[in-house]
């Protein structure tokens, strides 16, 4: 902002907006910031951010006068699935389009900065295995929320969403890296072990995201960045917009979680091969009576199992490592 030459009036408005503890005191700021912006050409992107940000804050103070007193958690969301795996990134990346592509969910997709004011879920499917995938309101110093901490920390694992068609990836990339440190919150890679440090950081598997992968010159793009970042994360390409890449993606999110799916089969029934029990690899055949049903979990006595490692209707123990696809009669 401080290329457009703005007066000292907008500057120390825009500094109240940033110490703004409410969304009131936010809302004032920025009408303040748009108010005293000089109107011309060099300026309009920034009015149409502001603009954006202050149908944000209006909201949000609408929300506050109708609710009284009572406040909701926005980094709270529901898990649904096997897991839960949280989109971030900087603005106009498109997220919200990937979002869109994989899921269930409509997100609102629109081409201005900050589209996503709340966390956004929708349900991915790979191989019969669900994962919610949801969308995060956009990196910016001025205007990331602090509970984005939380949303993130509560995950599964991370997807850090690029646009590869734009030059700017540098500064994508370290633009992000700036709020995470500020959010204290370090991304591993995608077998990384999530896990919280007794110094109150959280380290979270993550996998890199180019979107927009459709565009030219893509190629060089990277190569340039690999020469810029030594240790650079590999980053997959995909294009929401006309779906390359997103299969490879749903595999790799899946594998990287090490999810598998196991079927349910009542004696003397045929197996329900419509609603698989998503669990961790290594899981257990007592881990699976336990999430099937809790008495069935303390009064099992053993398990049949079908499978490619084992006969057909083989019996096993509590401790028999459920293998993906395996078909599972439980005994209580």
């Amino acid at each position: 902002m401080s290329s457009a030459n703005l007066p000292p009036e907008y500057i120390k408005a825009e500094e109240q907006f940033r110490k703004a503890a409410s969304p009131a005191e936010k809302l004032e700021a920025l009408e303040e910031m748009l108010a005293v912006i000089p109107k011309h050409k060099g300026t309009e992107k920034i009015q149409v951010q502001i603009k954006k940000r202050i149908t944000k804050w209006k909201d949000q103070t609408e929300s506050q006068k109708k609710g009284g007193a009572k406040r909701t958690d926005p980094s709270h969301v529901p898990r649904e699935g096997g897991a839960q795996v949280v989109l971030i990134g900087p603005v106009n990346t498109g997220k919200s389009a990937i979002l869109s592509a994989l899921t269930n969910s409509s997100p609102q997709v629109a081409e201005y900065p900050f589209t996503t004011r709340i966390p956004q879920p929708g349900m991915m499917f790979h191989n019969d295995i669900p994962v919610q995938m949801v969308d995060s309101p956009a990196f910016d110093p001025s205007v990331t929320e602090r509970w984005i901490s939380s949303l993130i920390r509560n995950a599964d694992m991370a997807v850090m969403v690029l646009d590869v068609s734009r030059d700017d990836l540098l500064e994508q990339l370290e633009a992000s890296q700036i709020i995470l440190d500020d959010l204290r919150i370090e991304l591993l890679g995608p077998d990384g072990i999530k896990l919280f440090t007794d110094d109150g950081w959280a380290k979270i598997p993550c996998i890199y995201l180019g979107n927009k992968c459709e565009s030219e010159n893509i190629d060089e793009r990277l190569s340039i960045l690999r020469e810029l970042i030594e240790d650079l994360p590999e980053i997959n390409l995909v294009s929401a917009e006309v779906g390359t890449g997103l299969e490879d993606f749903k595999r790799l999110i899946v594998e990287s979680l090490g999810l598998i799916r196991v079927y349910s089969k009542r004696p003397g029934k045929e197996p329900d091969m419509t609603s698989p029990f998503v669990l961790k690899e290594g899981s257990t055949v007592s881990e699976l009576a336990r999430m099937v049903h809790k008495d069935i979990g303390e009064k099992l006595r053993f398990a049949k199992v079908w499978g490619e490692t084992v006969f057909d209707g083989q019996r096993v123990s509590h401790d028999y490592e459920l293998l993906d696809g395996d078909v599972v009669e439980l005994h209580a």
